[in-house]
């Protein structure tokens, strides 16, 4: 239920912040809060506590990131908390920038290696994956246990020739 409602909340904010024209500022601001609870693990736990009352979670949260954030990201963070539902900020901020990036066309590429790409690799993959959407981001990963080869998934689709899976697959036709 939670995730549905900081869904809702979300799609509240890009559209104001689309209709006053400060959807790249309040995509600044969400990143920034969703990175700094992420670090601060006391942070989220004070979201999350029903024991800290809420105008002392807004204290907090302005004296955390009215310095750093838009006036209007600070009064949606502050009305959040005052209809109670401080502990979902992390996940409406979350949902935020995966509606902006769907807004914008951007498509995100996980994409798994043994080694880490060299800079024609990145590229080769840039140009293969371009069609996908508008604008793409590609989040690397290095991950030894794939042996060699390569592992990419776009959103829920998965693309899997790593070496390991070929060498599973190998085990099981041996095996039958």
């Amino acid at each position: 239920m939670s995730v549905k409602s900081s869904g809702r909340y979300a799609q509240a904010l890009i559209d104001y912040a689309i209709e006053l024209n400060k959807l790249e500022e309040v995509k600044a601001d969400m990143e920034l809060v969703s990175a700094t609870c992420a670090e601060s693990h006391e942070l989220e736990l004070l979201l999350h506590s029903p024991i800290i009352k809420t105008d002392q979670k807004v204290k907090v949260l302005n004296s955390i990131f009215k310095a750093s954030i838009q006036e209007l990201s600070m009064k949606f963070i502050e009305l959040v908390a005052k209809k109670k539902r401080e502990d979902q900020i992390i996940g409406i901020a979350r949902a935020f920038n995966e509606l902006y990036k769907a807004h914008k066309g951007i498509i995100t590429a996980e994409v798994t290696t043994a080694t880490q790409l060299t800079k024609d690799q990145r590229t080769a993959f840039e140009a293969s994956l371009k069609g996908l959407g508008k604008e793409l981001e590609i989040h690397e990963h290095v991950d030894p246990s794939i042996i060699g080869g390569v592992q990419v998934r776009v959103g829920d689709k998965r693309f899997d020739a790593s070496i390991r899976k070929k060498l599973n697959k190998l085990k099981q036709d041996l095996s039958k």
